[in-house]
Parts: C-alpha cells; sequence; structure tokens
C-alpha cells in the first residue's frame, strides 16, 4: 500500500518544490548573491538582468531534478528479482528537447541583447549639460580630471583633479572618459553601471546619471599587482550646487598650492650665489 501524500497530484508537489527554492532565494540569508541597489538607469538594467537569469537558472534546474526524480521513481528495482525497466525514448524525444533548448537560448540571447543596450546607453537630459570626466588608473589609485580650465594655463591640460574620490552632481549625464599609464585596471561601481577596463594608451568610454544623493563605493576589478585590492574608489553624488562649489575650492587650493611652491625656486638661486 503505498503511503499517503499531502499534495494529491504531481503538479502540486512540483509547485511546493518551486515555492520552497523561490523562498530560499528571498532569505536574508541569500542577500549575498543580490546586486547592489541601483541609483542608476544603467545599474537598474543590469540588476533587472541578473534577476530574471537568476530565476531561469533556478527553473531550469526544478525541471532537470524533477526529470531525474521522475525516471529514478519509474523505472527503480524496487527490490523485485526481475530485472528493471530501461529507458527508452523514440526519435521524436530528441528533436522536442533539441527544440524547446533552442528556443530558450534564443530567448535568453534576445533578452540579452535588450539589456545589455540599456545598460550602456544614457537617456540625454535636455535640462542639464553632459559632464566629461576623464578617469586615469595607476597602481594603485584613481585620478579623475574635471572640466575646468585655469586662465593662462595651456589647451588640454586639466588643472582641476582629485584622487579616489569622485564627485558628480545628480540628474546630470556624465561621460567616463577611462585610460591607464601603466597596467590594466577595471573601474566598476555597482550601484552606476556595469565594469569598465582602462588600456594603457587606449581610451574607453562609459556614460551614468545618478538618480539620487549619496556616496557609493567602488573597486577595481582587475589584477593589476600585489596592492590592487587596495585600489577603490568612492563617487559622491552631490546637488550641482555643491558640486559647483566643490570645484571652486578644488581649484582654489591646488592654486594655493602651486603658488606656495613657485617662490621656493628663486630663493634657492639666492642662497647658492651668496
Amino acid at each position: 500500500m503505498r503511503p499517503p501524500t499531502f499534495f494529491p497530484s504531481k503538479l502540486g508537489r512540483a509547485l511546493a518544490v518551486a515555492a520552497l527554492a523561490l523562498g530560499v532565494l528571498a532569505t536574508p540569508a541569500m542577500a549575498g548573491i543580490a546586486p547592489e541597489e541601483a541609483n542608476s538607469a544603467n545599474a537598474e538594467s543590469i540588476r533587472t538582468a541578473y534577476w530574471v537569469m537568476l530565476i531561469v537558472v533556478v527553473m531550469i534546474g526544478l525541471v532537470l531534478l524533477g526529470a531525474l526524480l521522475a525516471a529514478f521513481r519509474r523505472f527503480r528495482d524496487g527490490g523485485a528479482p526481475e530485472r528493471p525497466r530501461q529507458l527508452t525514448a523514440g526519435r521524436g524525444v530528441a528533436a522536442k528537447a533539441t527544440a524547446g533548448l533552442s528556443v530558450v537560448a534564443a530567448a535568453i540571447f534576445v533578452f540579452g541583447v535588450a539589456m545589455t543596450g540599456g545598460a550602456r546607453s544614457v537617456e540625454a537630459d535636455e535640462n542639464a549639460e553632459a559632464i566629461d570626466i576623464r578617469a586615469v588608473g595607476m597602481q594603485w589609485l584613481w585620478r579623475y580630471e574635471y572640466p575646468v580650465q585655469e586662465s593662462g594655463a595651456s589647451p588640454g591640460i586639466a588643472t582641476v583633479f582629485s584622487y579616489q574620490d569622485l564627485v558628480v552632481p545628480a540628474d546630470t549625464t556624465v561621460n567616463i572618459d577611462l585610460t591607464s599609464v601603466d597596467v590594466l585596471h577595471r573601474w566598476f561601481v555597482p550601484a552606476l553601471g556595469g565594469q569598465l577596463t582602462a588600456v594603457p594608451g587606449e581610451t574607453s568610454e562609459m556614460s551614468f546619471r545618478a538618480e539620487e544623493e549619496g556616496v557609493f563605493e567602488g573597486r577595481s576589478t582587475e589584477f593589476s599587482g600585489t596592492s590592487y585590492p587596495a585600489m577603490r574608489t568612492r563617487v559622491r553624488v552631490v546637488s550641482q550646487a555643491a558640486y559647483d562649489q566643490y570645484l571652486e575650492d578644488l581649484e582654489a587650493d591646488l592654486a594655493a598650492g602651486r603658488q606656495a611652491v613657485a617662490p621656493e625656486a628663486p630663493a634657492a638661486e639666492e642662497d647658492q650665489g651668496a
């Protein structure tokens, strides 16, 4: 006599297994596998693609596991002295399985292409002018050059720059021109978009537009030497007024530093002449 089951049908048992799997994914213990909260449309596209693909992989795994358990239950020996039944399939079974997997693969490919376009493109804001910032990777820190030009400086020379911290205004398109002065580095701020590789002698481009103010941590995910884990960065998203004030203060500090160093050369020459 077969023991009673809680679910009266195979469909009920399958739904129970699926609900259990999704419940495990939703628990706080699984929060470590989730991407960081998105603060841009680019990062939101990446986050959506991640969750969709995770669910697809889990469902495919459940289907394969269910098929394996069903085959085991149907064709097991069960202690009977006679030889257990063998699994046989007609020619149409392989064709159907191949067709189904092909449809799933094509759907995943189309979905990936669509989400990749959303992760790379940024919708232009007619009310705000885009900001072009040059990011330079070096062992083992980031240098950010802002679009500010002091009077009297040579064209094309950045006179306002910062290290490690990048400050940008909210709701403004930021174009990053990324390069390196030594080896390969990778710029990655999960809350703002995907990863971008800095290649010596070349310029890589990416854009993002932060939606809310805040501080967002980033890191280099490319091995560039023994101290590459310490190659961190931080993007501070502020208001437009705070951004303008930051550039003014940074420009004044750098100018004061240059002016403080400049008089030392003539004084040193006078000391040598005496």
